[in-house]
């Protein structure tokens, strides 16, 4: 938790609690079934909720298999938000993403959720329209913080960059490696792309290109 947060109340741990069950129970089943095959009555009987409780967190059977992206969504653009206005936008990216990671949520879910989507491609689809909404979130919250028009070049690159850079760092984590593992991948994945992407990461061999960084203009900003 960042310093100077409270810490959530009991009633917001009961609802972390029962989004969590239910998000669960939802990937179990699309597991164990098929996704299309899954009801909500099915879902809520796993997670020993009604119904009714169930439409208090989402809209459709399907949200629950995507709560995470959506939840990661809204959470690094608020976090990114209130990054300090003197600290440069990849620095503030990527504090904002660390600052989100841990309420990811456990990471006995991720197996399941890794194998859900491989399993049914069909649910990619989805998947890659949430990690675009992300894009397009982050790219609002940086074009504010730069005082640029959200279509301006340099705030639809850094988010693109930085929603990759979380994506990367998920298909190469191994849940067993706990939240630090995770961390450690994201940093890394920043490096990386900081750095112009060296071949093999910096640790091969290759015939590498270098060329001195020049400095463009986005809008008023000049961005290095």
């Amino acid at each position: 938790m960042v310093s100077g947060e409270r810490e959530p109340g009991l009633r917001e741990r009961k609802k972390a609690r029962t989004r969590a069950e239910l998000r669960h129970a939802a990937v179990a089943l699309a597991l164990e079934h098929g996704p299309s095959a899954v009801t909500v009555p099915e879902i809520c009987a796993a997670a020993g909720v009604s119904p009714r409780t169930f439409f208090n967190y989402f809209d459709s059977k399907e949200e629950p298999l995507f709560a995470w992206d959506s939840w990661l969504s809204r959470e690094a653009t608020a976090r990114l938000a209130r990054r300090p206005a003197d600290e440069d936008t990849l620095t503030a990216l990527r504090n904002a993403m660390q600052e989100t990671l841990p309420g990811v949520g456990t990471s006995g879910d991720w197996p399941a959720r890794r194998k859900l989507l491989t399993t049914h491609p069909e649910l990619v689809g989805r998947l890659a329209q949430n990690l675009h909404h992300m894009e397009d979130l982050l790219a609002g919250a940086l074009a504010e913080r730069l005082s640029v028009p959200p279509s301006s070049l340099y705030p639809q690159l850094a988010a693109g960059a930085a929603v990759s850079a979380l994506r990367a760092s998920f298909v190469a984590w191994d849940p067993d490696t706990g939240q630090s593992g995770l961390a450690a991948l994201l940093d890394r994945s920043f490096d990386l792309f900081t750095a112009g992407l060296l071949d093999g990461g910096g640790q091969g061999t290759g015939r590498r290109n270098r060329r001195e960084p020049e400095k463009i203009s986005d809008g008023d900003v000049e961005i290095p």
